[in-house]
């Protein structure tokens, strides 16, 4: 019986054995998102209330005009970048 430690293997068998742990991997992570959903990949979730969500989208479809110090921010960030 050929030991599993000492054994030299072909290209053809080392190829093999990298494409199937590679769909194993890939099989493993799917599974994990399907179970766990989102949180699966490190991201956390973020739950916002009614009211929160509806400010959020306010928020996002009619932002309020900058005030000085936004504006100062961004000009101090461009000047930083020359």
């Amino acid at each position: 019986m050929r030991s599993l430690v000492k054994t030299e293997t072909s290209t053809e068998t080392r190829l093999c054995w990298w494409a199937y742990l590679f769909v194993l991997d890939e099989f493993i992570a799917e599974a994990d998102a399907t179970i766990n959903g989102p949180a699966a990949f490190g991201n956390p979730v973020l739950h916002l209330s009614e009211r929160d969500w509806e400010f959020f989208l306010d928020m996002r479809l009619d932002p309020p005009p900058p005030n000085e110090a936004l504006i100062k921010l961004f000009q101090d960030y461009g000047n930083s970048n020359k």
